[in-house]
């Protein structure tokens, strides 16, 4: 019986790990101000209209991530053109230091990558 509570405590650990991953576009953008307010100590008018920007930033990541007719080169490079419009959006937002730091921070930040998405049948061949 234990074993049965057990397994069943895991199933349930498993699957919530694995829909906790797949963040909203809301939460992703709340997430990402909060760490810029954080940082930057960012005033509420900057709050805003920063918190603005990272909403429409994590929508057309998600429209770019789910279009199926793109290669992932392609999004790629469209990810990586948002980023760079997004920052300097946010750019005009700050001041002299807040814009220093916030280079720091452009700095630190992993690259985004799309996920590659393999198919079994190209697998099987490319390990040939």
């Amino acid at each position: 019986m234990k074993k049965l509570i057990l397994t069943g405590i895991g199933l349930c650990l498993t699957l919530s790990l694995t829909f906790a991953q797949q963040a909203t576009p809301e939460e992703t953008a709340a997430k990402a101000t909060t760490e810029l307010v954080q940082k930057l100590n960012l005033n509420d008018e900057q709050k805003t209209a920063v918190s603005s920007i990272l909403l429409d930033q994590a929508k057309a990541e998600e429209t770019i991530l789910k279009d199926s007719t793109s290669t992932a080169a392609a999004k790629g490079e469209a990810l990586n053109k948002l980023q760079t419009e997004v920052d300097d959006k946010v750019s005009q937002l700050l001041t002299e230091d807040q814009k220093n730091i916030y280079q720091k921070v452009i700095a630190e930040r992993p690259a985004k990558s799309v996920p590659a998405r393999t198919e079994p049948s190209k697998t099987k061949s490319s390990a040939n």
